[in-house]
């Protein structure tokens, strides 16, 4: 797109361009302070420009090997050249020698640039001023080698005034912009940072994935069993009001285990690790009420358990436990009325899961969004076990097999 000049004057009124300008400059003011303490100022003006740009080196190339000057590089170049990703800079510390060596560099590059900026921009606001002052003033001026007569006959010159000025501003954006560059690709992040920081999203990525996998399992089981078990205590409130006693109980003791779930949850949201929130999670120990409620909301469960749960880890006791309450309501939403049989068993070191239940016409069938099946298999994978679910002789069955020995 091109540019226009109300894009122009909106980079003008932008303050990012005049804090990039005051870093540019404060770079620049490194060399002559270090010339000023030692050797002085020379009478040549080159000469005191090349020890400017030449004296600082050795002292700035030391700063940089000191670990902490990387982040401190790093906060300056965020607040005052404000990059459109704040990760284009980084703000760590510089551990390794490669880093340190970059911070080096980074520190005499933006001296060095900074002192080019410094003295373009000095010379072209001399020659502006110098030619807007030209017609006001008589004899003769000089502005970057320039000889400028001055005198009211040379009014004209004023017409030069505007292009310098936007030269000016040209000048301030683009060497802004440059040192932006720069700041990104001497105080961006290493390679090596940038795998670190990949891993951690990575892996923020995947506790995220599991606490939205805990409130799917927890809560959406226990709200397909309170909706039913509403629904039959409807239906049989002038019939049989123990039946409607026992359903709200049900529902009663799933509510107050969901929000026991939902606390937990918040709790490792919050990072309250050890918090009053942090009720334990359910096992298998903790099946018999699950099932409980799954019968008072009208489902025929049975389950064979052919073992004690008493060898089996905590950590596959628990996401047992999820897996069983996500095909118990699997099949409560999407084969109402039909039985459920749940069976356990251990065999050479793995404890194997089934979870079976009879199919219903397409009619009565809720559409499902495979999430639950997706979050079977990856409870599954993370113990290095398996889960499977499909149709088999006019039943749905979900089978998991999970190790042990983790690892295994």
């Amino acid at each position: 797109m091109a540019a226009t000049p109300a894009s122009g004057l909106a980079v003008l009124a932008r303050g990012r361009t005049y804090t990039r300008a005051l870093h540019l400059l404060t770079g620049a003011a490194v060399g002559p302070v270090c010339t000023l303490v030692y050797p002085g100022f020379p009478e040549s003006l080159a000469r005191t420009l090349l020890l400017s740009a030449l004296v600082p080196v050795p002292l700035l190339l030391l700063l940089g090997m000191l670990p902490g000057v990387r982040r401190a590089e790093g906060i300056q170049a965020r607040l005052l050249l404000v990059p459109r990703d704040e990760n284009e800079i980084s703000l760590a510390r510089a551990d390794s020698f490669t880093e340190r060596r970059r911070t080096g560099v980074w520190l005499v590059v933006r001296m060095w640039w900074g002192l080019l900026f410094a003295g373009l921009l000095a010379q072209l606001l001399s020659l502006t001023g110098t030619v807007a002052a030209a017609p006001a003033a008589g004899g003769v001026h000089r502005a970057m080698g320039l000889e400028i007569q001055g005198g009211r006959e040379h009014i004209w010159y004023l017409v030069f005034v505007p292009p310098l000025l936007l030269l000016v501003a040209v000048v301030v954006v683009g060497a802004g912009e440059v040192q932006l560059m720069l700041a990104a690709r001497l105080l961006g992040p290493s390679p090596a940072e940038r795998l670190a920081d990949a891993e951690r999203r990575a892996e923020d990525l995947l506790a995220r994935n599991r606490l939205a996998g805990e409130l799917h399992d927890s809560l959406g089981h226990a709200l397909t069993a309170s909706v039913l078990q509403a629904g039959a205590a409807r239906e049989l409130i002038d019939v049989d009001r123990d039946f409607v006693v026992r359903a709200l109980t049900a529902i009663e003791e799933t509510g107050r285990r969901a929000l026991e779930d939902l606390e937990r949850t918040l709790g490792y949201l919050k990072g309250e690790e050890d918090g009053p929130v942090r009720a334990a999670r359910p096992t298998l120990e903790d099946i018999g009420p699950l099932l409980e409620a799954s019968r008072a909301a009208g489902v025929a469960v049975t389950c064979r358990a052919a073992a004690s749960f008493e060898e089996v880890p905590g950590v596959v006791a628990r996401e047992a436990y999820r897996i069983i309450q996500e095909s118990l309501t699997n099949a409560m939403k999407h084969a109402p009325g039909s039985a459920v049989d749940i069976g356990l068993d251990i065999t050479g070191g793995r404890l194997e899961i089934s979870v079976a239940n009879t199919l219903v016409e397409e009619a009565g069938r809720v559409p499902g969004t495979g999430k639950g099946l997706r979050g079977l298999r990856e409870r599954a994978a993370l113990l290095g076990g398996r889960a499977t679910a499909g149709a088999e002789s006019g039943r749905w069955t979900v089978s998991a097999s999970l190790p042990l020995r983790l690892g295994s």
